[in-house]
């Protein structure tokens, strides 16, 4: 029996309106009431995850939640931090570089802001991330030095993605990971979801044999393998659709809320209490 999910936001979780459907969200705090861990494992940073944590009651002393696709894993209600992995400068330097010659565009992730480097113009990342992340217009040279970096993001168009995804594979000592089919995401060594999870999961003392995972995209991967039971959305890429145990409904038809339905048995009445 499962008791534990763990669920990638957007595009699984979240609807095309960047939304917790209202099944979705009553269906997962049912569960949560009932002592099944609900675990938000995303790329974002925990500011722009913590309204979904509220809306989903997902808020007591020892929840927990994997941000920056595992590079971070904390506590809910205060600072604790479970696991942590950042980049330096000087690390992420090799990236700058490739930036630079093959004319992509680069934003720098902070715990709690994002530095967009605009003397390569301004990227699409700030209109993919809510308001809760300040963005500061800078240069690289400008960037404080002693900064932690979680992870830097090349946003833009598919096509564009696609290119930066083939250039970035010369950075051996980094892992690459696409999140979206517009962002492209650059992060320390063996940081990954999967990683994250097993913090997780080690804090809680669950097998991951009684854990699920939902995803959509190429940072799901790991994840879902290791799951005992990994769920892939109907609108998910190809690839996961391959791999995973079994693929559901998708975002925008409630698909995480029908898979736990069936699975619990859960009636109606009961969501409703």
């Amino acid at each position: 029996m499962l008791k534990a999910i763990a669920l990638d936001m957007d595009n699984t979780l979240l609807n095309s309106n960047k939304e917790i459907s209202v099944t979705n969200r009553d269906v997962l705090r049912y569960l949560n009431r009932k002592g099944i861990r609900v675990i938000l494992c995303s790329g974002r940073p925990f500011a722009t995850l913590k309204p979904f944590l509220d809306e989903l009651h997902v808020t007591k002393n020892d929840d927990v939640c994997v941000c920056f696709n595992g590079g971070l894993v904390r506590l809910v209600r205060d600072h604790t931090v479970i696991k942590a992995n950042t980049l330096s400068k000087e690390q992420i330097k090799p990236v700058y570089d490739l930036v630079k010659e093959n004319g992509f565009k680069l934003d720098i992730v902070a715990e709690d802001e994002v530095y967009s480097l605009t003397e390569f113009g301004k990227s699409s990342y700030q209109t993919m991330i809510p308001k809760q992340m300040p963005f500061i217009d800078t240069t690289f040279s400008k960037v404080p030095a002693k900064l932690p970096i979680f992870k830097v993001v090349v946003a833009g168009e598919p096509a564009m993605i696609d290119a930066a995804s083939d250039a970035a594979q010369s950075l051996k000592q980094l892992t690459v990971t696409r999140s979206r089919r517009t962002l492209l995401e650059i992060l320390p060594p063996n940081v990954n979801k999967m990683n994250g999870l097993k913090a997780a999961l080690n804090f809680y003392r669950i097998p991951r044999e009684q854990l699920a995972a939902f995803g959509d995209e190429e940072n799901d991967k790991d994840m879902l393998e290791y799951a005992g039971i990994g769920v892939a959305m109907g609108n998910a890429i190809p690839e996961i659709k391959q791999i995973a145990d079994i693929t559901v409904g998708s975002n925008d038809d409630d698909g995480v809320a029908n898979y736990l339905i069936d699975y619990f048995q859960i009636s109606p009445t009961a969501i409703r209490l």
